[in-house]
């Protein structure tokens, strides 16, 4: 059986198009076709249903995806860590976080590494979908909440918990707030990501003495994007709960001030994520001590 061939099936199937496939691989479209025909092939059976719009796996694809590209991560794990001897870290570096986070540190170790290392590429990758890293080829995640994957080496950075945040002007021109109920009189900014929407229809919150409060905010504005409700705060249009990471620079300045400073969400331990052959490659290493100390500073 052709390697290559099993190789060329799993990258167009993990990104769903022939043509994506051929420009990531720098392969001509035809060639990609061919070598998925002539594996079909050798085979003997189908593995995809071409239609004008979209690729279906067949049962014997499905399973066939699944083993090649398992086996297509096993090759690249052991090139990689064939590669090792060499010293000075290369290739490129593709690094993800939650699109909430405070990008700053992460900019910051960035450009020093690139400053000690031009010939690197930096990918940086901001979602709040959870990354598969060894399918999507990523060599570090900063994560929050549940690590997920066993297979990964997580090394805890500190916990936080959401905060209640708003522009000083706001909360002078608005009704007193002594406690989370108080909220009910006040707009509300939501933050709703995409994919889990529901889990923000409700703010749960605990205070430093034990305290317990649900509240289900009247949202005056919901948007999947952080940006945007952090910009909505900070012109004074609201209350929103976020990431401590995100307003940090805002609360030392004075543009947003702490609502209920004793009340947060219950606290969410982030960690710095990487696959135990990864962190031994020169380009994660060097890359790890540069990371870790400055997003340790912004969650602690």
């Amino acid at each position: 059986m052709d390697l290559n061939g099993a190789m060329i099936f799993a990258r167009v199937v993990r990104l769903g198009s022939f043509t994506k496939a051929a420009l990531e691989l720098g392969l001509p479209n035809s060639t990609v076709s061919d070598r998925i025909s002539d594996l079909e092939k050798a085979l003997g059976v189908s593995l995809l249903v071409r239609t004008t719009r979209k690729l279906h796996l067949t049962d014997a694809g499905e399973i066939f995806f699944r083993k090649a590209e398992a086996a297509v991560a096993a090759l690249v794990s052991a090139g990689e860590e064939a590669s090792l001897f060499q010293k000075r870290p290369t290739g490129t570096l593709k690094i993800t976080a939650p699109a909430d986070f405070d990008f700053t540190p992460i900019c910051e170790a960035v450009t020093e590494y690139t400053g000690k290392f031009p010939e690197v590429k930096v990918e940086l990758l901001l979602t709040d979908r959870l990354v598969d890293l060894v399918g999507e080829g990523f060599d570090i995640a900063v994560r929050a909440g549940p690590v997920g994957d066993s297979t990964s080496t997580a090394k805890p950075l500190g916990s936080s918990g959401l905060i209640l945040v708003a522009n000083p002007h706001y909360l002078k021109t608005s009704p007193a707030i002594a406690h989370p109920d108080d909220l009910a009189f006040h707009k509300c900014l939501v933050i709703s990501p995409e994919q889990n929407a529901s889990s923000f229809t409700t703010w749960s919150l605990v205070s430093a003495d034990g305290g317990k409060a649900k509240i289900v905010p009247q949202a005056h504005v919901s948007s999947n994007s952080v940006g945007a409700i952090k910009h909505l705060v900070s012109i004074g249009e609201g209350i929103a709960l976020v990431p401590p990471t995100l307003v940090r620079g805002d609360i030392s300045t004075n543009r947003m001030v702490r609502v209920l400073p004793e009340w947060s969400t219950e606290p969410w331990p982030s960690y710095l994520i990487y696959t135990p052959h990864r962190k031994s490659s020169p380009k994660v290493r060097e890359m790890i001590p540069l990371l870790e100390p400055r997003i340790r500073d912004v969650i602690e």
